[in-house]
């Protein structure tokens, strides 16, 4: 008598295993590389925000190169030389237009974005804002990872107090 009393019980609970395996297996099976790279660039943020110079470092490929002389190690370098002259770091983002090549493995992010930053001395600085926030990631897949390959800057910008010009 149990066993019946508790069976409709046992299958709503099966039914619903059933259902988040099945969520899980197709939600897996047809995630695109868009929204891949949407999530590599989402967790870029969350790194920046929370000034995690590991996880940046892990997100950048070791053949960057960049239109002003940086490489992977100079990178990681501004990286952590702008985490420690900021005290917070808010990043925004509005936009982000994605197109990925047909071999699948490269792709381009133009970001549309709004950054606050507070530094140790408690001074507010935009770096980025709306439309004047424009900026371009070249990112390349590696060991089936995507990968920082290149980053360019659409308009002027103050970091750190110094004005660096997109040209």
């Amino acid at each position: 008598m149990k066993i019946k009393n508790n069976l409709p019980a046992l299958r709503i609970g099966l039914s619903v295993l059933a259902s988040a395996i099945l969520y899980l297996w197709v939600n897996f099976l047809f995630s695109s590389e868009e929204g891949r790279i949407r999530s590599f660039i989402l967790e870029g943020k969350r790194s920046a925000e929370s000034k995690n110079i590991l996880s940046c470092a892990s997100m950048i490929s070791r053949d960057y190169s960049d239109k002003y002389n940086n490489d992977r190690q100079t990178l990681i370098y501004i990286a952590r030389e702008a985490f420690a002259y900021y005290k917070a770091i808010i990043i925004g983002i509005d936009k982000m237009d994605i197109r990925i090549d047909d071999s699948k493995v490269k792709a381009t992010v133009e970001i549309v974005a709004m950054a606050l930053c507070q530094s140790k001395d408690n001074k507010s600085e935009k770096i980025f804002e709306g439309e004047k926030g424009r900026f371009r990631v070249k990112l390349i897949k590696e060991k089936g990872k995507w990968q920082l390959l290149e980053l360019e800057l659409l308009e002027r910008m103050t970091i750190m107090g110094q004005v660096i010009d997109a040209a």
